[in-house]
């Protein structure tokens, strides 16, 4: 019998150019497991992390997996397609910027949609927490990073 594999995915830190880069669609059938592997092995050994999205594993797909009460939760191609007005200011870090922690304003109440790794779709509303755990990881599926604005130039506010 053969070993498995172990995964060596880690973390992207503030100096790789993945982190800037805009993410690719997921195609109808193209196979995620190897990133989501990837991703849920960083983000299950971090012991601060509530989100991480691809690029932050190495990868340029649009994946973010966001910690939904105590569960990780996959979403693919996700969208936020409606959000009231208001709005919160929080700080915020990112595993790829250690240390580093910045205020910042997000909408507080949105309705988002995504697909599911397995070939399912999902729509939920997101408030509070979770709704800036969403936001945070889809910008860097954008190549944005707020907690270091630098990380794009030309960076537009959200």
């Amino acid at each position: 019998m053969g070993r498995r594999n172990k995964c060596k995915a880690k973390i992207r830190t503030w100096d790789d150019p993945i982190l800037k880069q805009a993410c690719e669609p997921v195609e109808v059938g193209e196979d995620v497991w190897p990133i989501v592997r990837d991703m849920l092995f960083i983000l299950t050994n971090d012991k601060t992390g509530v989100g991480l999205a691809a690029p932050q594993a190495g990868h340029t797909k649009r994946i973010i997996i966001i910690s939904l009460n105590g569960f990780p939760q996959v979403m693919i191609n996700p969208e936020l397609i409606e959000h009231m007005e208001n709005t919160s200011t929080r700080k915020e870090g990112c595993l790829s910027y250690p240390g580093r922690f910045v205020e910042v304003e997000r909408w507080a109440n949105i309705l988002i949609k995504y697909d599911t790794e397995k070939g399912g779709f999902g729509e939920t509303r997101l408030i509070n927490w979770p709704a800036r755990i969403f936001q945070h990881e889809l910008d860097h599926l954008d190549g944005i990073c707020k907690v270091y604005p630098q990380a794009k130039e030309n960076q537009n506010d959200n």
